[in-house]
């Protein structure tokens, strides 16, 4: 398969639609953050067949919801429904796939968050790069240098690390983390693991 011919051109906004088999859940308010503050730099992608959005359903979501008449299109010509519906999930699912690099990604965020518009237009928000630095220090109870977790399972019985798992909520969450950032500076321990070991291991019976 080589490269498809794609026709761009600006169209009435509701002349395509969105496809009723896109199972995907975008985040409508993050990606209307974007078309305020940038404008739409990348064009949907349109089944000419259909008028049925293959790739960037929520992108023509989140421009209908900030009332734009019209959206820039780039319209492909599949043989059938089958086909287009293997693309529409190639494309949910590629996005999927990515990674990020934490530290790069961190050092971004930290330099756009210096500026006078910090890290608007970005997707993230503060809350994000204060979760990224956590797991970056090791201040979420990850722990530097362990291996990935394709490695840990291929030898899962030699490893001395684990996780531990527990559910709490949104809230508690919140709480438990403000907690232990305090004990942790006043332990001088490295992380949330090093606390709750500590912890553990000194929690007196009888009280």
């Amino acid at each position: 398969m080589s490269a498809r011919e794609i026709a761009y051109r600006i169209v009435d906004i509701d002349s395509v639609k969105t496809h009723p088999k896109n199972v995907r859940q975008g985040d409508i308010g993050a990606i209307s953050e974007s078309l305020k503050a940038h404008g739409q730099y990348r064009p949907i992608v349109v089944d000419e067949r259909t008028n049925l959005i293959l790739a960037g359903n929520h992108t023509w979501k989140a421009a209908k919801a900030l009332g734009w008449s019209e959206i820039n299109a780039g319209f492909i010509e599949t043989k059938d429904d089958d086909e287009a519906l293997r693309i529409l999930l190639a494309d949910n699912r590629t996005t999927d796939l990515a990674t990020y690099d934490d530290k790069q990604l961190a050092n971004l965020l930290k330099d756009l968050a210096d500026t006078d518009e910090g890290l608007l237009g970005t997707a993230f928000d503060g809350d994000d790069l204060d979760d990224l630095i956590y797991k970056l220090d090791g201040s979420l109870g990850f722990i530097k240098d362990v291996p990935d977790a394709s490695e840990q399972l291929a030898n899962f019985d030699l490893t001395d690390t684990r996780n531990l798992v527990l559910p709490f909520t949104k809230q508690n969450i919140e709480i438990i983390k403000q907690r232990l950032n305090e004990i942790m500076k006043n332990l001088n321990k490295q992380s949330f693991s090093e606390v709750v070991l500590f912890l553990a291991e000194n929690y007196d019976r009888n009280n």
